[in-house]
């Protein structure tokens, strides 16, 4: 197989492409395509971009058909997330009020009674999901821990109360009452 040429045009069109683009795949792509261009052999400029010769010929002969346009990133296939973008929006409003003010015991917000106060506002989402979603927003999360650990004198009284909330709450969420 011969040489792979580019024009003089192609060339600085590929070369202000890769300065400009900020996507390591499409860089990646600019640069196997230039550096077959300057004389490498695809297995060459595939083993220094650590990629398949395949990727390689498979780049080049987009960017002959399509230019520029066959060597940048698609938008993935498939339906759009809207009901990440609806509870992303919704998320924020839900941890600014109480869990108590949405007929939750606890004082504190889970991942669960989040997923059910979104479920009653419309959007159907897992717990994990939501999780996602609050990383997603900069928002860490930590797992409650309902077991006192203290040197108090009342720990004994302390632990029974909160025996007594973990029984109540299952019973009330099995009643449907929450």
């Amino acid at each position: 197989m011969g040489r792979f040429k580019l024009s003089d045009k192609q060339v600085v069109e590929l070369e202000i492409f890769l300065k400009g683009t900020g996507d390591k795949l499409e860089h990646a792509r600019a640069l196997g395509i230039l550096n077959r261009h300057r004389g490498m052999t695809a297995e060459q400029a595939a083993r220094s971009l650590n990629v398949t010769t395949v990727a390689v010929f498979k780049w080049c002969r987009r960017y002959r058909e399509d230019g520029i346009d066959g060597i940048k990133r698609r938008k993935p296939p498939g339906r759009p997330a809207i009901v990440k973008k609806m509870a992303k929006k919704i998320i924020p409003r839900i941890l600014k009020k109480d869990p108590q003010a949405f007929g939750f015991l606890k004082g504190r917000w889970v991942s669960r009674d989040i997923s059910r106060a979104l479920n009653e506002e419309g959007i159907k989402i897992g717990h994990r999901y939501v999780c996602n979603i609050l990383h997603d927003l900069g928002l860490t999360y930590k797992r409650p821990k309902l077991t006192i650990k203290s040197d108090d004198p009342n720990y004994a009284r302390k632990e029974k109360q909160v025996k007594n909330y973990k029984q109540a709450s299952a019973m009330l969420l099995k009643k449907g009452c929450w």
